[in-house]
């Protein structure tokens, strides 16, 4: 048998286990919002045992999460709870947070990799057409985030080129293969739209 260990605090002498304590933790760490006391109550004694108070268990995470030199502070906003990151972190984390945001999809950017997924190999021009503006400027984002490549040219007048979805998008949104879309159905073939491909080669970003 393993023994669990325990963690006392020294203002009341409460014996908090290691087990309550993990499970606290875990709570905190992947709650989106603020977590009230009953919901720590609700959480650690499904079954209403009220041999301790979530205060009394919050304080011993708080010692917990100090004796293992976490990153992390616990923090009352109101009347709820949450898990913060220390201060001396805070410059590499707000950095972090800027190249993230640069990679969010606004509303405009995800309706042009829509189009590109269902319809590709698809034309700058029918994905204007569709969406009645310009896209030249989202098709940029998605080539800088690789979730859009050049497939090659239409042998079209002016020898337009074909935008599809690679590697990177799949990826990012956990697809193994793009027939795993809903409605995959209406992905277009190059057969079906009529459109015949060249090979593909490195050229400047669509311009609108």
């Amino acid at each position: 048998m393993t023994e669990t260990s325990e963690t006392t605090t020294d203002s009341s002498d409460v014996v908090i286990s290691e087990d309550k304590l993990r499970l606290l933790f875990a709570l905190l760490f992947s709650a989106p919002d603020l977590v009230s006391l009953d919901r720590i109550r609700q959480v650690l004694y499904p079954e209403g045992d009220d041999s301790h108070s979530p205060r009394q268990h919050l304080d011993a995470l708080s010692e917990w999460i100090a004796a293992k030199e976490l990153p992390l502070n616990l923090h009352q906003v109101g009347s709820g709870y949450r898990l913060l990151t220390t201060e001396d972190y805070a410059d590499v984390l707000v950095a972090s947070r800027k190249s993230s945001d640069k990679q969010k999809l606004g509303p405009a950017t995800l309706e042009v990799l829509s189009l590109v997924a269902y319809r590709q190999p698809v034309l700058k021009a029918d994905i204007d057409s569709i969406r009645g503006v310009k896209s030249g400027s989202h098709l940029r984002q998605l080539l800088d985030l690789r979730l859009v490549s050049i497939l090659g040219r239409a042998e079209l007048p002016g020898r337009p080129f074909l935008y599809g979805t690679t590697r990177e998008f799949l990826d990012r949104f956990g697809l193994r293969d793009i027939k795993e879309l809903p409605e995959s159905s209406r992905l277009a073939s190059p057969a079906e739209s009529g459109v015949k491909i060249e090979a593909e080669v490195a050229e400047p970003p669509p311009q609108d």
